[in-house]
């Protein structure tokens, strides 16, 4: 997929980021999030069902006291 930031001719491809969402008031990373990455300026795209995970895993591990958690699907 081309690259939606401005100015830029990169293309997308698959890897994997570090993503941090505030929850609760809280801020938790999650490591090993799949996402489609540009190499030339860094900008990733999540898809849907990445967020639909992503929300879950909140839900299941926002009780926690831990502020890092694995993607896990």
């Amino acid at each position: 997929m081309k690259c939606h930031t401005p100015d830029c001719t990169g293309e997308h491809l698959n890897g994997t980021i570090s993503h941090s969402v505030i929850y609760r008031e809280r801020t938790l990373v999650l490591h090993g999030v799949p996402a489609e990455i540009c190499p030339e300026c860094g900008d990733a795209v999540l898809h849907d069902e990445t967020l639909i995970v992503i929300d879950d895993l909140l839900k299941r591990k926002a009780r926690s006291k831990a502020t890092a958690f694995h993607y896990e699907r």
